[in-house]
């Protein structure tokens, strides 16, 4: 990390080094041309609009379109400190004085842990619950003793700090293990408001245990329990989200491995398109809970078991996956491309998977700005919907959850991305109307996004109601996709705390912080 992203610690967006250094951007600093610093931002960054706006304060995402097509520009200096100090460039890169962050650094991890040490050896801080949050120099810090296990029990999954920078009040959630690590500020060092990588990691695994080989003649019962079960788990995860199902997951893969070993001939294909199956799914639900890395580690394992067992289909579903992560991390070209790999496969592609892939291509080309193709394909997409009585269990295979409100929402998504959050506000509200009641964790995410568009299009008060309403539901899933963006609403929002509903929904987050 950088000495000035380590300056930055807690500010909700900083745009890496290699963009700040590119020929490209400081060209467009010296010419101040914000409508192409704000095009690099949000290709090269990479950020979103609505990340930007959130960045900058006091400006909407359709305000950040708008600037980089040259319908609006920026002139105000005040306003041009905002982008400075929002995106991390140096005041002199645009002919502003040095900004407040490019000055000492703030306390650090090391500073942070030898607090924690004096604060805790002798019990002076006469704490009288589990763990305490203050700010200092901008961060917070944690009072906890890791070793006494009543404090580690009482901590939550996630907490959600209240920090204010240069005035400016953001919510930054730290997960248990980055407090229990004394990690909080490494956890709120990076580019976006929630450090991913670690969130799943407060799962309990169980140490693996050589499971004792099975007799021929069980080895079938054990296939069609296993079977079962993941039907089982894929409800739970749309119920109730990762929280629930990402630890029996492992179990059933740590059963898996160990039948691999001795399994051989057809016996051992069908272990390997069961151990596929276990594995995109360990996938997701680490997706979803903001540990990329293993998502893509175990997308790996479920291809390689898929090509192993001559399963096409999984194949294809991978591939599927790995546009999903292509698109979370805004790779337009990576994400159009693996979809398009998908829809090659079609002899052997259910309707509903048909549907996912091409929905997918078109959120794909959103991020790429191509509206009219990205509707055809979403246009497209409708002719393959999965049939809305679904079960939410993928009994019906892979892409059963791509009915037609799944479509619209990623529609909805599509026109944030795009920059129109009025039409993503519309086609929100009446495809969560639709929404079967199996998807509950989708809603939570869907409303999050309206949220966001609420917010894009100054209403507050029912952004801050459908933030509210995310947050209780995220509280109980372990869904971080959903608390990120939960929590890029409300910093949105907090320029707007003279606004009674948003008012009470920062006050609110500080008092109820646990998640």
């Amino acid at each position: 990390m950088s000495e000035r992203e380590a300056r930055r610690s807690g500010y909700p967006l900083t745009i890496p080094d290699r963009l700040l250094q590119s020929e490209d951007l400081k060209r467009a600093c010296r010419r101040r041309d914000f409508g192409e610093i704000f095009r690099l931002v949000n290709r090269r960054g990479p950020a979103s609009y609505a990340e930007i706006a959130a960045a900058v304060g006091k400006m909407t995402s359709a305000r950040v379109g708008d600037v980089i097509r040259g319908v609006r520009g920026i002139r105000g200096q005040a306003v041009m400190e905002r982008i400075a100090d929002g995106l991390g460039i140096p005041g002199h890169m645009l002919d502003l004085p040095e900004r407040p962050w490019e000055g000492t650094p703030a306390t650090d991890a090391i500073t942070q842990t030898r607090d924690y040490a004096r604060s805790g050896q002798d019990g002076s801080d006469g704490a009288s619950s589990a763990f305490q949050i203050e700010t200092v120099s901008g961060l917070p810090t944690v009072h906890v003793d890791p070793a006494d296990s009543a404090d580690a029990d009482a901590l939550p999954q996630i907490v959600l700090v209240s920090v204010c920078v240069d005035g400016k009040e953001q919510i930054v959630p730290i997960n248990r293990r980055a407090l229990l690590g004394h990690a909080i500020g490494i956890a709120l060092q990076g580019n976006g408001v929630f450090k991913p990588g670690n969130v799943s990691a407060g799962v309990v695994r169980s140490k693996s245990v050589r499971q004792p080989r099975l007799p021929a003649a069980r080895n079938e019962a054990a296939i069609e329990h296993l079977r079962d079960m993941w039907h089982v788990l894929v409800r739970a995860d749309n119920l109730f989200g990762p929280r629930h199902a990402l630890s029996t997951v492992h179990q059933q893969l740590d059963v898996l491995q160990g039948l691999l070993e001795d399994s051989r001939g057809e016996y051992r294909h069908e272990v390997l398109k069961l151990s596929a199956q276990y594995a995109e799914s360990a996938a997701w639900l680490h997706e979803d809970s903001m540990d990329v890395a293993s998502a893509e580690t175990w997308t790996s394992r479920a291809m390689e078991w898929a090509m192993e067992a001559g399963d096409e289909a999984m194949l294809s579903w991978t591939l599927f996956r790995r546009s999903q992560l292509a698109a979370g991390k805004r790779n337009a070209g990576q994400a159009i491309g693996l979809a398009q790999a998908v829809q090659r496969h079609e002899r052997v592609l259910t309707r509903p998977m048909k549907a996912a892939a091409i929905q997918q291509e078109a959120q794909g080309l959103a991020l790429d700005g191509d509206e009219v193709a990205c509707h055809r394909k979403m246009d497209e997409a409708h002719e393959f919907a999965a049939s809305v009585d679904s079960s939410g269990d993928a009994r019906s295979g892979h892409g059963d959850f791509c009915t037609s409100s799944y479509i619209e929402i990623q529609r909805a998504n599509c026109w944030l991305n795009l920059a129109r959050p009025d039409r993503a506000v519309v086609t929100f509200q009446s495809a969560l109307a639709e929404l079967p009641d199996v998807y509950q964790r989708d809603r939570g995410f869907a409303q999050a996004r309206l949220a966001m568009a609420y917010v894009g299009i100054r209403e507050y008060e029912q952004a801050a109601a459908e933030a509210a309403a995310v947050l209780d539901m995220a509280r109980g899933s372990g869904s971080g996709r959903t608390l990120q963006e939960a929590v890029m609403a409300i910093n949105a929002l907090a320029a707007e705390s003279n606004v009674p509903a948003v008012r009470e929904l920062l006050d609110a987050v500080k008092e109820n912080a646990g998640f």
